[in-house]
């Protein structure tokens, strides 16, 4: 589950890493960039609560191996894209397979840690997500200058095949009682949570600063900058390498923390303070955001998707259904960042456009102070 985590990330990442040099052959520029990763956000978001609801049915591991294998056969197909409507349709696909791997993936890894803590199985498969996103940010742009960035999907794609497979073979198989019946009112119990829906929302905030971050900045430190395509993706892999360790540190740290909004309303600030130092013209501006973002990303999504299973009032079945909604909330929401930052960077320029981005983040603070501060049962 970790590698396939891993590979996952890898295939979320690497065409926001590598559109510098995709952008000539599909006719496009940031305004194209922004419309593929808002059609991955859509599919990754619509497609959350079927997930779960077919994790509640056939069991979790079944859930996963599917979606790993849509998203990497879909992966496979952007590999011989010609033009941004055809991109953006594929990328759907792959954020819907994506949609079916998340959920049920964290249900499988807290049911085999001893204990069973949500915090440190969120924050593992979290911290396994920011080494494949550390792949694709400092590695998989140089992996596509050698070898043209078809082949780099091709061979991305392959590995994805490869982990569906190994996770076939060796994840254990799901515990689903013959009984159990999915029925409508443990479901409408899990949408109507009032505090999934507003850790939902407030997740989208964090997904500003991760979603620019991560999809933008080597295509503005290449484009806009002159750095080269080594530096940038050095500087943006940082949004991914710091999370490595705050998510396991504070995937810990929630199994113990009281004050859970707390944190979460401190780390909404940063990551909002984090996009203000992407306005400033130099380097060393974005090693900051790019670092700082990765910081408050570990803390946030990571006290998210935990906190999402300890306010599950369903059932256990129902914990992958209750992580799919919120995570469908922030991730549908998620298409809004990308559109919106394209869109200012073409009428007011780059440095408005983050300052506007930071102040978007800050809207998302609302449903955070209007959650309860103890979480857990």
């Amino acid at each position: 589950m970790i590698f396939a985590r891993i590979v996952y990330a890898l295939n979320w990442i690497n065409v926001g890493a590598i559109f510098v040099l995709m952008a000539s052959d599909v006719g496009a520029g940031v305004s194209g960039l922004g419309i593929v990763t808002a059609a991955f956000y859509l599919g990754i978001g619509i497609f959350q609560i079927p997930g779960g609801v077919l994790a509640a049915k056939w069991g979790p591991k079944k859930v996963v191996v599917l979606g790993i294998f849509i998203f990497s056969f879909s992966v496979l197909g952007t590999a011989v894209s010609t033009n941004i409507p055809e991109l953006a349709v594929l990328r759907f696909i792959v954020g819907a397979g994506m949609a079916f791997v998340f959920a049920p993936g964290i249900v499988i890894i807290t049911r085999l840690l001893r204990g069973g803590k949500s915090g440190m199985g969120v924050g593992l498969f979290n911290s396994a997500y920011d080494l494949g996103g550390l792949v694709a940010l400092s590695g998989w742009v140089a992996v596509a200058t050698f070898t043209g960035w078809r082949l780099s999907l091709i061979t991305s794609g392959g590995l994805g095949i490869i982990t569906g497979i190994l996770a076939f073979l060796f994840v254990p198989e799901d515990e689903v009682r013959e009984e159990f019946r999915i029925s409508t009112r443990p479901l409408l119990e899990v949408v109507k949570n009032k505090q999934l829906i507003l850790i939902g929302l407030g997740t989208i905030g964090f997904d500003v600063g991760n979603t620019i971050i991560s999809g933008f900045m080597i295509y503005y430190l290449v484009s806009i900058k002159a750095a080269s395509g080594t530096v940038a993706g050095l500087v943006t892999s940082l949004v991914t390498v710091v999370p490595i360790f705050a998510a396991l540190w504070f995937g810990r740290a929630y199994d113990v923390i009281v004050k859970h909004r707390t944190v979460m309303i401190l780390a909404m600030l940063a990551s909002a303070g984090s996009l203000v130092f992407g306005a400033f013209p130099t380097i060393y501006a974005a090693i900051l955001c790019s670092a700082i973002g990765g910081v408050v990303a570990g803390v946030g999504y990571t006290f998210a998707f935990a906190g999402a299973r300890d306010l599950n009032r369903a059932g256990k079945e129902y914990e992958g259904l209750a992580i799919s909604w919120v995570n469908s909330l922030h991730l549908t929401g998620s298409f809004l960042p990308p559109v919106f930052f394209s869109y200012v960077v073409e009428t007011l320029g780059y440095s408005q456009a983050w300052l506007w981005s930071a102040a978007l983040t800050l809207v998302f603070l609302v449903p955070i102070l209007l959650m309860v501060e103890r979480w857990r049962h």
